[in-house]
């Protein structure tokens, strides 16, 4: 009985240090960030710039217009996003006509600050405000949010209105996600950002294309799924077949989902590469 009772306390002791070391070091396991600015290359339709948010942080990102009639997309990237790292892609969303605003959350690629849920939706608000300020119609505006990026890009959409949203690999709620990859500890006591898209949604009022790898095993698909059923808004959600978590754009995303969903919304953009004269 000794023995089995001093099993049983180290059992419950080694639990407990597990559960206070994944309380005191959560951010750890959510943010990713690489704080490594950088400036886009030379030749880039792309400028560096500056966006300043209510509670004092300075965000680096990454700007380029877009073609007449077509929109511009606010890019809210993942937990372990660089923008640096993905100018390739924004490169090509421009060449197809949008324009791109880029933002680097708080803590990461030059930007001032500590991510936290809070901090992620004032950085999405203030790029957001910035696209306005800089004279861009509501109606031009497309919110495009990544895995966590999706939560704050859904946050957004309840608070303001514009063109469309587009949720990437999206997730019910942070605890929905910890709870799939944790089982074993009381995360819904634990978590202190808990990004709670699934009480979110139902509050957009705009159209919302929602896209998924179906071969996703760090967000399965069925986050996306449950989501679309809580939204009261219009829902189009596209599966890609052999698409995991961060290959959805190399697998035909934009192709075959968003300027598909977008060319309804806007007739008088192309969405593909302009063709040089020479």
């Amino acid at each position: 009985m000794r023995l089995a009772a001093l099993i049983l306390g180290i059992a419950a002791a080694g639990y407990l240090a597990v559960a206070a070391l994944a309380w005191a070091f959560q951010a750890h396991l959510i943010y990713f960030p690489n704080p490594a600015a950088g400036e886009p290359p030379q030749g880039s339709p792309f400028t560096a710039v500056q966006v300043d948010t209510e509670d004092g942080e300075t965000l680096a990102a990454w700007r380029a217009a877009a073609r007449p009639g077509c929109p511009t997309l606010l890019l809210l990237h993942g937990n372990a996003g660089h923008v640096p790292s993905s100018g390739w892609l924004y490169e090509q969303l421009n060449r197809a006509g949008a324009g791109v605003l880029a933002l680097s959350w708080r803590g990461y690629a030059g930007s001032t600050g500590t991510p936290s849920e809070a901090g992620l939706y004032a950085d999405a608000e203030a790029g957001f405000m910035a696209l306005i300020e800089d004279g861009t119609p509501a109606g031009e505006i497309v919110v495009h949010g990544f895995s966590l990026g999706s939560a704050p890009a859904v946050r957004l959409a309840a608070d303001h209105d514009f063109n469309a949203l587009i949720l990437e690999a999206p997730f019910l709620s942070a605890e929905a996600v910890a709870r799939e990859s944790m089982p074993f500890l009381p995360v819904g006591w634990l978590l202190r950002d808990r990004y709670r898209t699934d009480e979110m949604i139902a509050d957009v009022d705009m159209p919302i294309l929602i896209v998924h790898g179906a071969a996703d095993t760090i967000i399965p698909a069925r986050h996306s799924e449950r989501l679309a059923a809580l939204a009261r808004a219009p829902v189009t959600r596209i599966l890609i077949d052999n698409a995991g978590h961060n290959t959805l754009a190399q697998n035909g995303m934009y192709e075959t989902a968003v300027w598909p969903f977008l060319s309804d919304r806007f007739p008088d953009c192309r969405f593909a590469a302009e063709e040089v004269e020479v």
